[in-house]
Order: structure tokens, then sequence, then C-alpha cells
């Protein structure tokens, strides 16, 4: 598929090589034939003898690194479809070019509205920019934005924290989206993203897809007699999936699935138990086992009892790579032991509890797939800062860093003040 073509293609491709941001303006400004505004009523366009309703509820950049890339990203928002229709500026960068300069190709999707009289359209801008040009996106960009729209930057893969680049961009949006499971170095990107303030603050694509396992462990103590074990929690040991040897998966898992090339399947793990340990206060204490191979033990403080905090891999070809696969929280009540747990096989988890000496109903709960378009939506709803996964983030910095840095002669790392 070339770039924006789609069945949701409204009016025909434009593109230019060698153009200008003076001519991408104008050739956005022409696009649409806006008709009459009535008083009342949302401005209508057409095109192709069809009424459209134009909508563009914000403004999504995109910087990839490649063409490869840019296509992954324009089939990810084609998806996000009706939701969340936007003027998306996809930047390819060429930083290598001899020449300097803008290639431009620029869709208008439609899809149909909630009342299948009209349909609701907006723009796909995906911009090739080459040599010099590419060391200033932000005045690439800035003229093309729809002014009193929030701006979304979006950066697949891993950040270049560093470039000034990123920087410009940062400053010029409103929120900045990204996905730690693609870090190439997860302890530096989440010291860096704990340090990133936005206006409308920082969305972690990992941390939506974790939304399923929150919210059936929050479940468990919904329940009044079980939530009296919250306080006394003295276990939490995570597994998450690895790729099996050889490679083979599940003809369950559509190759689509599976994210091409997870740099941090670690990521997914820590942010659960930096949320379960920022909700609860526990705090580092010791490291048990190093990090190594994917694994990892620490003790932590809590309120009332020590911790033991287990993260390790487990292969399996049924479930994508650095997702979860099990969570087993372990307490000490007043009237005795109990245990919580989760655990994932393909797209089915059996969730159970072991409490006040009698194991309650195994149910059985389906997990839909997720795609990238989903937990990218989920995302592009947020206008403020998540408290939540700030704490969880650095509580996740924290255990990392603690499994990293290990004294060792006695293997333990420095205790918190």
């Amino acid at each position: 598929m070339r770039f924006g073509e789609a069945e949701t293609l409204a009016t025909p491709v434009w593109e230019a090589s060698g153009t200008s941001v003076s001519a991408i303006e104008a050739r956005l400004a022409e696009l649409w034939n806006i008709g009459v505004e009535r008083e009342g009523e949302t401005p209508l366009v057409t095109e192709k003898g069809l009424s459209h309703a134009r909508a563009s509820v914000l403004n999504l950049i995109v910087v990839v690194v490649d063409e490869a890339a840019a296509e992954r990203v324009v089939q990810t928002m084609l998806a996000l479809g009706i939701r969340h229709p936007s003027r998306a500026i996809v930047l390819v960068t060429d930083r290598g070019a001899r020449r300097s300069g803008l290639d431009a190709r620029i869709s208008t999707h439609c899809h149909p509205a909630a009342d299948g009289d009209e349909r609701v359209c907006y723009e796909e801008v995906i911009l090739t920019v080459h040599g010099e040009a590419a060391e200033h996106l932000d005045g690439v960009v800035a003229p093309l934005l729809i002014h009193d729209l929030p701006i979304h930057v979006w950066w697949p893969g891993h950040p270049p924290f560093a470039d000034p680049v990123f920087e410009q961009l940062v400053e010029l949006g409103d929120r900045v989206i990204v996905d730690s499971s693609d870090f190439d170095d997860l302890l530096a990107g989440m010291r860096r993203l704990t340090t990133l303030r936005r206006r409308s603050g920082v969305g972690d694509l990992t941390w939506r897809r974790l939304a399923w396992w929150q919210e059936l462990t929050a479940q468990f103590f919904d329940a009044p007699r079980f939530r009296r074990y919250l306080p006394n929690l003295s276990r939490l040991h995570v597994r998450y999936a690895s790729a099996p040897p050889g490679g083979r998966r599940s003809e369950k898992l559509d190759a689509d699935d599976i994210a091409p090339g997870v740099l941090s399947p670690l990521s997914a793990s820590l942010l659960y138990a930096g949320w379960i340990a920022s909700r609860l206060g526990w705090r580092r204490y010791e490291t048990v086992d190093p990090l190594g191979e994917g694994r990892l033990r620490l003790r932590l403080e809590g309120r009332y009892e020590m911790v033991d905090l287990l993260i390790e891999p487990v292969a399996t070809a049924d479930v994508p790579p650095g997702e979860l696969v099990s969570v087993r929280l372990g307490s000490l009540g007043e009237t005795g032991a109990a245990e919580f747990i989760v655990d994932r096989e393909s797209d089915l988890a059996t969730v159970a509890s072991n409490a006040d000496g009698m194991t309650a109903l195994l149910r059985r709960v389906t997990m839909e797939a997720i795609t990238e378009a989903e937990v990218l939506s989920a995302d592009l709803v947020l206008d403020r800062n998540e408290r939540v996964y700030e704490s969880a983030l650095r509580a996740a910095a924290v255990f990392l860093d603690a499994a990293r840095a290990v004294d060792v002669p006695t293997g333990r790392a420095r205790q918190d003040d």
C-alpha cells in the first residue's frame, strides 16, 4: 500500500517533490471547498459531489526514521478512524542527505458518521525532510498545525532524548507519547521520562496495555473481606513472556500481534510492579538477585511487612514478548495467608484467590487482543498529567536501578532514606 491510499480516501492524493512549507500550507488551505456555515451547524465541505463534515479534534505529529516505519504509523492512524479525526503530520527524516528540502504527500480520509448521512473527514500529511531541513523540524511543522487545537507528539521507537530535534518538538507539543518497550536503554529512558515535563504530561503505550491487568488486580480488593489483606501484602511475583527457543510462535497469534523486536521486555512488568508499590508505599530495601537473563529479585519495605518482588521471563509462543503472563500477590492477614492470582494463557486468563482458608471459585476471563491504534486512542483522549503513571514510572526506575547497581561483595543495594 502506498502512503495514504485506503478505502477511506476521499480526494486524489497530492504529491510534490522538492516543495516548500508555504506550498504545502497553501494546498491544505485550498483542499476543502467549504460551504456556507449555518448558525449552530457544522460547516460542510463538498468533494466529488458528496457532503462531508470536516472534523479535527487535535494535531498529531509523528516522527519516524524511515518509510517502513512511516507505513506502520499510517496504518495505525487510519485505524483510529472516526474516534480521533485529526490533522496528522508524519515526519520521515533523512538527515544524511546532501540536499535540503521537502517531499510531501497529502491525503484526505472520510469515515461514516454515527447517523450515516454524513462523513467525518480529516487530513493526513506525510513529509520526507532531507538534509539541513531535518535539523529544524519544528519550523517545518509549526505552520501546518491547526491553531487552538491540542498538539500531541508521538515518537515510535526509541526517542533520541539528547537530540535537539527531539527537544524542539517536545517544546512545540502539549503531550508526548512514547512506548517504553521500544527503548534501547530502559533505565536511561525511564529516568528521562521522569524529568520530561509537559503541559499535559507524557503518555506511554506500554502503560496503556496494562489497564486490563490493573483492573483485574483491583477487583480482588473490591471485596471488603479481601481488602484487609492489602496493607499486609508480602509477595509480588510477575512473569512476562519471552520468545521460545527457535522463535516459533502459536498460530493463534498473527504476525502483526507481535511487536517486531521488543527492545525492553521488562518495561511492562516493572511498570506494573511500580504501580503496586507506589499505591501501597513500598520502598526499595535490598537486592536479592541482580538483573540477569531478564530476571531480578528485590526485597522491598512495606508498611507492615517486608515484600518479596520477583520479576522473571517465561518462554511462551502464545503471548507476545514483553506482555505479562502471570501475577501472584501474597499476603499475611490476621486469619492466615492469602494469595491472589491472575494467569494468562493465549487470550484467556484464569483469576483465582485463596484466602480465609478457602479457594474462591475460579473464573475465566477473555483477553481481547489490543492493537496499537487502540492503545494510542486511549492516550489521545487525555489532556492532563497522569500522577499515577508518573509515580509508577519513578518506582520502576528505582527498581531497575537497584537490580543493576549492586555492591559485588554483599549483593546489597543502598537503602532509601
